[in-house]
């Protein structure tokens, strides 16, 4: 049976934790590492070099810190998933993390079957956001009060019913596949949904749609 290798850029200043990262994710059939980095120059040249389908991403590094290795790599133009797996679980690092366009924010305490769980997830564009944060994504819009943009309303209006309940229920955590048994049509019509949404309210992923449905109302 074909194996999807899933290539992987880990990026840590701490050497231990980079091999006990690397001895964990071995072990599995489908995950690639393709290269590490220990800082955040070191790690957009390589994911220049490398182009990884995901780069596991550590925030608090000395010099260039990992949120604007974040910024960087997107401003290339790279289309790699960024996975941020730090100790911080502050409120503002995390939504600082996705509004920058992470697809995940985990906490360093994750068990390894879990973490394997989510980068396969992420791979696949189905990670679901907020199930992963709770109640710490939806505390934070609402503190950061985020406003709706006066376009935004236009955005929404461009939504069919069915896309509107689709860009809901994506922003309530539910895959694409579980979004298809809900409503009853296929996952491929899932995701050109999907496509068309993205398009109307001109965001790039499920994570910038969830926080759009947040910042609207259209999920609470």
């Amino acid at each position: 049976m074909y194996i999807v290798s899933i290539r992987l850029l880990i990026v840590d200043d701490h050497r231990l934790f980079r091999e006990g990262l690397k001895k964990i994710l071995k072990e599995t059939r489908d995950i690639i590492i393709v290269s590490e980095a220990g800082d955040g120059e070191t790690a957009i040249k390589k994911a220049n070099i490398y182009n990884p389908d995901i780069i596991l991403l550590d925030l608090k590094m000395p010099g260039m810190d990992g949120k604007e290795v974040l910024r960087r790599v997107k401003d290339i133009g790279i289309k790699s998933k960024f996975i941020i797996l730090s100790a911080s679980l502050a409120r503002g690092d995390i939504i600082d993390s996705i509004k920058l366009g992470a697809d995940a924010y985990l906490s360093k305490d994750i068990n390894s079957n879990n973490l394997i769980k989510v980068i396969r997830s992420v791979y696949k564009g189905e990670y679901p956001v907020r199930a992963s944060l709770n109640k710490i994504l939806n505390e934070n819009i609402k503190e950061e009060e985020m406003e709706m943009a006066s376009g935004d309303l236009e955005k929404i209006d461009l939504l069919s019913r069915r896309e509107y309940e689709i860009l809901s229920l994506v922003a309530s955590g539910f895959s694409n596949k579980e979004i298809g048994e809900k409503l009853f049509i296929s996952e491929k019509t899932v995701k050109n949904h999907l496509t068309n949404i993205f398009k109307k309210i001109e965001v790039q992923d499920r994570v910038q749609a969830t926080i759009f449905a947040y910042n609207n109302q259209i999920v609470s």
